[in-house]
């Protein structure tokens, strides 16, 4: 053999161990073979033992528990607000609406960050005190009354009601904020205290990008007395009221003291992805649906918490990344199950109105949508009714199955099958055991398939990915109907060799950190983190940022 090509291939041996070691070191990368372990990042610190990143150097700073709002001084109807805009570039200025019940009452904005800072939650970012308030209305939600509102419209035939307030504040974001889910708390003279989220951009080529469903938020946001919900259902043998087929962003959230879903089903996740310092940047599905090349730049998309209502165009943005290879990991369930439009709002600023006249061919009126017949693609039903016909397991790999309004949940089982599952490796996950109390709920989705391996629903059969993997099989029993059900948490690797992870439940996400915004008290003690499932997360995070081979992992 020539020395020349002796050479070439020792070479070629080093620069391979070189990468060798670096792939199975590096606590962000994952390979895509089955005998794998994935790695839970060292967090001994409080942070993970990778790269420095915005968010590991942001979690350094000293954080605080003020962002929680003390017990007994939560307003009711004493102090509300909302923000201009779900999201906003550094830099870039941001205008509250706030109303109080008293006029010229002093009141303060707090503005915290969201994150792990050394298991605190969050970071006091900017203070504004001694603001005057302005009495613009306010919605009593315990008696469904919308109060001394004067600017306040509501169009009879949709339902739409938006505020017209005055701004109360503007803020000039700083440049130096870091990307992340922030809290503007309003507190009165009385100390009576509100929320109003919203989002902080950031990197553009961060490894992973996390989503907010700000649509859904509207949607279920009935302060002023309309929702997407508040309904044409008969509640104890009464209609309540009509259903809107149109809700404002231009208006305070009547839920969670003004927080909506962000502290409920999010919080746990922003804990935990900031304690192990995953290279994060946050953002709306209002920027999802704004810019189409968001994603682009990114590994691994992330849905957070309750991810009901997408656009055409929002989904379409989220397919062609996961197309291009880019993970995607839907943390709750029920995502992408009502199909949306967005309108302007009165003042014509766009993307401030969400429509949705949930229209289905089983109820004959899909006439009411006026898109009906004219481009049935954007007809505002759900994403799996004949009409639009684009059922949400092609793109999540399961779907939405039921409910249960009941506080506790189920626990989760992993699946008889699983055992072998990469995903699984270093977990301490068992077959057929149960873990957390009260993670299953309370709405979950399912794989559409039967025990025994054929579709439980034939409709839907064809748009279930084939290589369909079924982590959990957790048994559940709907409050509706009063039946017996299963939720799965699943996976499956796209032609493009990009993994899809669903959790298949709501409370998931709570399994992730000790956080919780309300106790179960049918769970006491044991509503806390579980740590096989934060190693499973852990496992789906590595996973989400390479390619795999879809017929071997």
């Amino acid at each position: 053999m020539k020395f020349k090509s002796v050479v070439t291939i020792v070479t070629i041996f080093i620069i391979a161990g070189a990468l060798i070691s670096f792939y199975f070191l590096s606590p962000s990368l994952s390979s895509g073979s089955n005998d794998q372990q994935y790695m839970l990042n060292d967090s001994t610190n409080g942070t993970a033992g990778g790269p420095d990143n915005a968010i590991t150097r942001e979690n350094a700073l000293t954080g605080t528990t003020s962002w929680k709002i003390p017990s007994g001084y939560e307003s009711s109807t004493q102090i509300q607000g909302y923000v201009g805009a779900t999201s906003v570039k550094p830099g870039k200025k941001l205008i509250f609406y706030v109303s109080t019940q008293i006029p010229q009452t002093s009141y303060r904005i707090d503005i915290f960050r969201l994150g792990w800072y050394s298991g605190l939650g969050g970071r006091l970012m900017t203070s504004i005190p001694n603001l005057s308030g302005q009495a613009q209305g306010y919605y009593d939600s315990v008696g469904a009354h919308l109060v001394n509102c004067a600017t306040c419209t509501i169009a009879t035939d949709s339902g739409l009601v938006e505020t017209h307030w005055k701004p109360s504040y503007t803020l000039q974001v700083p440049k130096d904020w870091t990307t992340g889910i922030y809290l503007a708390k309003f507190t009165d003279a009385n100390n009576k205290q509100s929320y109003a989220p919203f989002d902080v951009l950031g990197s553009t080529s961060s490894q992973y990008i996390a989503v907010t469903p700000d649509t859904t938020y509207a949607a279920y946001n009935d302060w002023g007395g309309s929702s997407l919900y508040g309904a044409d259902d008969v509640f104890q043998g009464t209609t309540v009221a009509k259903r809107a087929v149109k809700v404002s962003l231009d208006k305070p959230y009547d839920v969670e003291n003004g927080s909506s879903q962000v502290l409920v089903f999010i919080a746990q996740t922003v804990h935990w992805i900031e304690q192990h310092g995953y290279d994060v940047s946050y953002a709306s599905d209002l920027d999802v649906q704004a810019n189409t090349h968001l994603l682009d730049k990114h590994k691994a998309y992330i849905s957070l918490g309750h991810d009901e209502y997408w656009t055409k165009s929002m989904r379409a943005t989220v397919e062609n990344a996961h197309n291009k290879g880019i993970g995607l990991a839907f943390m709750g369930a029920n995502a992408i199950y009502w199909q949306m439009r967005f309108e302007p709002d009165s003042a014509g600023v766009a993307n401030r109105t969400i429509v949705s006249y949930k229209v289905q061919t089983s109820n004959q009126d899909l006439t009411r949508d006026p898109m009906y017949g004219k481009d049935n693609s954007v007809v505002t039903s759900m994403w799996r009714d004949p009409v639009v016909n684009r059922p949400e397991n092609a793109l999540v790999g399961i779907l939405f199955s039921n409910l249960t309004h009941d506080q506790n949940g189920f626990p989760w089982r992993v699946a008889p099958q699983a055992a072998s599952l990469p995903l699984l490796k270093g977990t301490d996950l068992q077959p057929n055991q149960e873990y957390g109390c009260g993670v299953v709920g309370y709405e979950w989705d399912r794989a559409n398939l039967s025990p025994n391996g054929t579709p439980a629903n034939p409709s839907y059969s064809s748009t279930t990915p084939k290589n369909l993997h079924v982590i959990s099989s957790s048994p559940t029993v709907s409050s509706e109907t009063k039946q017996t059900d299963v939720s799965n948490s699943a996976y499956y690797i796209a032609p493009s060799g990009a993994l899809v992870f669903a959790t298949g439940s709501i409370y998931w996400e709570t399994t992730l950190d000790n956080y919780r915004a309300h106790v179960d008290p049918k769970c006491g003690d044991k509503s806390t983190a579980v740590p096989g499932m934060q190693a499973l997360m852990a496992n789906v995070m590595a996973a989400l940022v390479v390619k795999h081979n879809p017929n071997s992992f």
